[in-house]
């Protein structure tokens, strides 16, 4: 039998975790996490009137100030393990069922989310500095969370398609794993069949990489993106409201936050987490620090968390400060002090009622905001192509709802205005692009195609919300339009800039790509690898728009409009 050093030391040389090696030496077989039923939630979809039991919460007491407390916080619910049930709240599917971010923007809406989410007391290791959790991550989201901080691990020594490879670690690991954990995880969330989940928006924030290669990224980049497919909500859907994201085509419920550069199109700058620095502050320091984060002004489109967590000073391990999140973050009305954030991450987040805060709280924000509800609408008479006046609208298209040509509806004043058009019949219909800053005068859609426009400025202008390319970060052959899009847009620019570039070998019926020279020299346009054959070239200030035929299975250059050309 090798001596616990020896494991190590092979370990070491084998890149893989020592837990994983037998006595012998040799990997063991990988064992698949079990995702136990859920104990479902106790009350009917009623959200009731929390404010006489939340507001202002029971504060923080000195036992707790020094070494934590150990049974949460739960007036009028049931408290076991770990988990603070209400009695009337629907947790599981609360997005769906109350609808209180229908009509806000992801990034703008306040969601709950659990620090350091894979180290929880039912892991395999529970290193007690590191556990910060009750329970596994799936638990945690059909307790209410929304929001998973990841941090990983690259194990080269583990076999391609091994789950461990890419396993969660703070300063140890604990035996989770992306893919089996993680991934698994929020696949069972959405689809299993005691409730229906699918449209809760979940954000894997990936926050940490350890031992990461350009190779490994890729690796997990591949993993992530056949895995949820397109669940997958894409960042080019940033500033579309909740609701139109649940009109996109492909049922998208998952936001990948992925924190390195370069990332992939379809993944989301990592989350900023706004953490004061030191692991041991008091209540005081942490709750001066959380009121300076509540005042700072967020970037338009930025995830922001507040990191609302410490440790004990004398143990040094994650301190139970229930009594004092529900005062730091209590909830009433447009103007309490929950309001000023977004996502909120604490230690043992299921221990209070803070989930049931923040669900009772969004449905002030969109009202803070000035966002009405979104307009569902449909194609009228042809002849009179009547558009409803509303600021924001998901149009769709179907067997039944048809015109030929369909004009975008008027900005009716500066206030911010949010456009999904979405296509759900074999019948093409032309949509007329004037006032938006698409260069084209139209272009025809095609079933299953969805067009995104918002005017967030006094512009009075339509801004097309599309996939942005460039050489550096997509390299010389432009992606095609995927997953319900309709646009892709290339760009060449200085420090940005390809002589040569490659249109795709294959792409949906009459996508489009933009191609854009901000260049000072031109850049020649080719026909799909293999070959060489040089067909176009952009002038340094010119764009260019191309539509995919599928008949021919080629790519036909477009007519732009004349003030596109800079």
């Amino acid at each position: 039998m090798k001596s616990v050093l020896d494991k190590v030391a092979l370990a070491y040389s084998l890149d893989v975790n020592p837990d994983d090696l037998d006595d012998h030496g040799n990997i063991k077989e990988y064992i698949p996490p079990v995702f136990d039923p859920f104990v479902g939630d106790m009350g009917g979809p009623d959200l009731i009137d929390l404010q006489p039991l939340l507001d202002g919460g029971p504060g923080p007491t000195a036992l707790e100030r020094e070494t934590g407390i150990t049974a949460g916080w739960c007036p009028n619910g049931s408290w076991g393990g770990g988990i603070c049930r209400p009695f009337n709240n629907v947790r599981t599917s609360w997005m769906g069922t109350y609808g209180v971010v229908r009509n806000i923007p992801i990034h703008m809406a306040i969601l709950p989310g659990t620090h350091n989410s894979g180290f929880d007391k039912t892991a395999a290791s529970t290193p007690s500095m590191e556990v910060c959790q009750d329970v596994a991550p799936f638990h945690q989201l059909e307790a209410g969370i929304r929001v998973l901080d990841l941090r990983v691990q690259y194990y080269s020594g583990y076999s391609m398609g091994d789950p461990r490879r890419f396993s969660i670690f703070h300063s140890t690991n604990n035996g989770r794993t992306v893919k089996g954990d993680i991934i698994d995880g929020v696949l069972m969330f959405h689809y299993a069949p005691n409730w229906d989940a699918k449209r809760e928006i979940v954000i894997l924030n990936f926050h940490r990489f350890r031992n990461f290669t350009a190779v490994a990224h890729d690796e997990l980049n591949d993993i992530l993106k056949t895995s949820f497919g397109s669940a997958i909500i894409s960042p080019l859907y940033r500033d579309l409201t909740v609701s139109q994201i649940w009109a996109l085509p492909g049922q998208k419920n998952v936001v990948i936050s992925y924190n390195t550069n370069p990332r992939d199109a379809l993944f989301w700058e990592g989350v900023n987490q706004r953490w004061i620095g030191v692991n041991t502050p008091s209540d005081d320091q942490l709750k001066v620090f959380i009121d300076q984060v509540g005042n700072e002004v967020k970037p338009a489109g930025e995830l922001r968390a507040i990191q609302a967590h410490r440790m004990s000073p004398w143990t040094f391990i994650p301190s139970d400060i229930s009594g004092s999140l529900m005062s730091w973050f209590a909830a009433g009305n447009a103007s309490y002090p929950i309001m000023k954030y977004f996502i909120i991450n604490c230690d043992w987040s299921l221990r209070h009622r803070l989930v049931d805060n923040i669900i009772y709280s969004n449905q002030y924000r969109s009202r803070a905001m000035g966002i009405p509800d979104v307009v569902q609408a449909s194609p009228g008479n042809a002849a009179i192509q009547g558009m409803p006046d509303a600021r924001h609208m998901i149009v769709r298209i179907d067997d039944t709802h048809w015109a030929a040509t369909l004009a975008l509806p008027p900005i009716l004043n500066d206030e911010p205005h949010r456009l999904l058009i979405v296509s759900d019949t074999d019948a093409e219909c032309k949509l007329d692009l004037h006032g938006s800053d698409v260069p084209l005068p139209g272009v025809r859609l095609s079933k299953g195609e969805a067009v995104a426009l918002v005017c967030l400025d006094s512009s009075r202008r339509w801004a097309l919300q599309v996939r942005d390319c460039s050489p550096n970060e997509h390299g010389y052959v432009i992606a095609a339009p995927s997953d319900g899009e309709k646009f892709v847009r290339y760009t060449v620019s200085v420090g940005n800039y390809a002589p040569l570039v490659y249109l795709p070998d294959v792409a949906p019926a009459n996508s489009v790509v933009l191609i854009v020279s901000k260049a000072p020299y031109a850049t020649r346009i080719s026909h799909p690898l293999p070959t060489s054959e040089i067909e176009h070239v952009i002038a340094p200030g010119q764009v260019l728009a191309f539509t995919f035929r599928v008949a021919s299975g080629q790519w036909d250059m477009q007519e732009v409009l004349p003030d596109s050309q800079s």
